[in-house]
């Protein structure tokens, strides 16, 4: 721009709606201002004695001044327009400015003005600060998400390797000659166990839960035969209260259903395990009842009992996280006060409700809606070693098999070479005393390296593999194995992962290393011996 086309009219620029600035390049090089339009004004509350003549670090002082003053001497040096950005100060809050200052030169090529134009972008700046604070906080959140995650997962390893000492231990000293006081002390190690593994359990769900890391996993299922399971496997504990635990499937009623059936079994085991829990004499049922016609959730399932009751003023909390209504006596029953919050969480991920209903005295019924799809019959019913893995990953995690799993006869593992990689002493006596009367050899590798280098040399028929172990972990162990195997053109040998590590993410990271079968500590004989049978041991 050549100064013949800048025009001394000043009062021009008030026409214009940006925020105008000129400054006059002096003989010592300073620029100095010597207009400011009317929007400029409104921005600086400055008037024209207040500006005139005078340097951005004589008007504004401070780091604001010195910031302004060194952008204008680099537009005079280079001779270039430039955009940046200032704070200017105000009365009331910082108001921020994206400036573009152009150098105006005058018919001998001298830089004689520099005129600046200037938007206000203070609304954008704290938009993007307030982004910014957001997006913080986010991954602040989710940092503090995933510690919890990781503690509460190494808590559960870490308290899971020695609980499957006890239980292990205390279940081969059951299989000893007792005496009655005895085999009373051991009955006693062993429930208290049990009662702490479902601690672990809730904790771990509700975490879950609060994380929002529940999955469902559909699939086609027989309600009839998952209530029926579950009837089974509570019976003993309400024979041995005295109480007929009744169960009602109707012929009329559909059977099959497309849905999460671990879910729909955990929502079971809890309502009905807490019916048990506080009836001491009478019936507990549960009753499944469904009406096409309904508008919406036409599946009931329905768990009564003839308890001690609820109180109507106490019915709003018993949904609620760690809470335990007064039922009178029956506050010297031990529990986490999460049973029923983490019911209520899966029943509502599956666009279902739960509601209660009580009369003190008499006993309390819980009514579960659900909408579950009818399957088509021509799909296929999930039959896959994946699936049954996932099946038994949480009935193992509850210590309660579906199915009893008779003992192996002496010697039936005779000739049979099973690895076992476990780095903890005491887990490995329990695994030998646990396999001892079967005949089969046992190989023990106290970490991943050392049994990827005992398979290699020696082989085995099966491969027992811990997950956290020092020097080489059970997943990259499975997964070198299985290289070798493939490199070697050698079948592969089926390995069983037996492992605290009980999240339903572990039972994947070990399909996908290359594992047959998922174990969680603490297990029961049974149970290995039956994952060995399943493995062709």
């Amino acid at each position: 721009m050549q100064q013949d086309e800048f025009s001394y009219h000043f009062e021009v620029l008030d026409a214009v709606e940006l925020a105008v600035i000129v400054l006059e390049v002096g003989d010592d090089g300073l620029p100095r201002y010597i207009a400011m339009n009317t929007k400029s004004r409104e921005f600086t509350k400055l008037e024209h004695k207040d500006y005139a003549g005078k340097t951005a670090l004589e008007l504004y002082g401070g780091a604001t001044g010195r910031r302004a003053l060194n952008q204008h001497l680099a537009v005079i040096s280079s001779g270039k327009e430039a955009t940046y950005d200032i704070v200017l100060p105000t009365q009331h809050k910082e108001k921020y400015l994206s400036t573009t200052l152009r150098p105006v030169f005058n018919a001998d090529g001298r830089l004689v003005y520099l005129v600046g134009s200037s938007s206000d972008i203070t609304s954008e700046r704290e938009r993007d600060e307030a982004l910014e604070l957001t997006r913080m906080a986010l991954d602040k959140a989710e940092e503090a998400s995933q510690a919890k995650e990781r503690f509460l997962a190494n808590m559960s390893h870490e308290i899971r390797t020695p609980m499957n000492g006890i239980i292990g231990m205390c279940e081969l000293l059951q299989e000893t000659d007792l005496d009655e006081q005895q085999r009373l002390f051991a009955d006693t190690i062993l429930n208290s166990a049990t009662a702490l593994l479902g601690v672990i359990n809730d904790v771990l769900d509700f975490s879950k839960i609060q994380a929002d890391k529940i999955s469902l996993h559909d699939a086609p299922f027989s309600l009839q035969d998952l209530v029926q399971d579950v009837g089974t496997l509570l019976w003993a504990r309400a024979a041995y209260k005295g109480i007929d635990l009744r169960t009602d499937y109707p012929a009329d009623a559909p059977h099959e259903f497309t849905g999460d059936a671990s879910k729909i079994r955990q929502i079971l085991m809890n309502l009905l395990g807490n019916a048990i829990k506080f009836t001491e004499d009478g019936h507990v049922a549960v009753s499944v009842s469904y009406d096409p016609g309904a508008a919406a959730l036409p599946l009931r399932i329905q768990v009564s009992d003839t308890g001690i009751g609820i109180e109507p003023s106490q019915l709003k909390w018993i949904f609620s996280a760690f809470e335990q209504v007064d039922r009178r006596s029956a506050r010297v029953i031990e529990g986490t006060g999460l049973g029923l919050a983490i019911t209520q969480a899966l029943v509502e991920r599956m666009g279902g409700t739960i509601t209660a209903s009580s009369v003190p005295g008499q006993g309390s019924v819980f009514t579960v809606a659900l909408d579950l799809k009818q399957p088509d019959h021509h799909l296929p019913r999930p039959t896959d070693d994946a699936a049954a893995v996932f099946r038994d990953h949480r009935q193992a995690l509850n210590l309660q098999p579906s199915q009893p799993v008779p003992e192996l006869p002496p010697g039936a593992l005779a000739g049979k070479r099973i690895l076992v990689a476990e780095d903890n002493r005491t887990n490995q006596l329990l695994v030998r005393k646990m396999l001892k009367s079967t005949g089969a050899e046992l190989r023990f590798a106290e970490n991943g390296r050392i049994a990827l280098e005992a398979y290699k040399s020696e082989g085995c028929n099966l491969i027992l593999m811990d997950l956290s172990m020092p020097v080489m972990g059970g997943l990259e162990a499975a997964r070198r194995i299985r290289a070798h195997e493939r490199s070697a053109g050698l079948p592969e040998c089926p390995i069983v992962a037996l492992t605290a590590n009980a999240q339903p993410s572990d039972v994947e990271a070990c399909l996908a290393a290359g594992m047959n079968d998922f174990l969680s500590k603490p297990f029961r004989k049974n149970e290995l011996q039956a994952r060995i049978l399943r493995q062709g041991g």
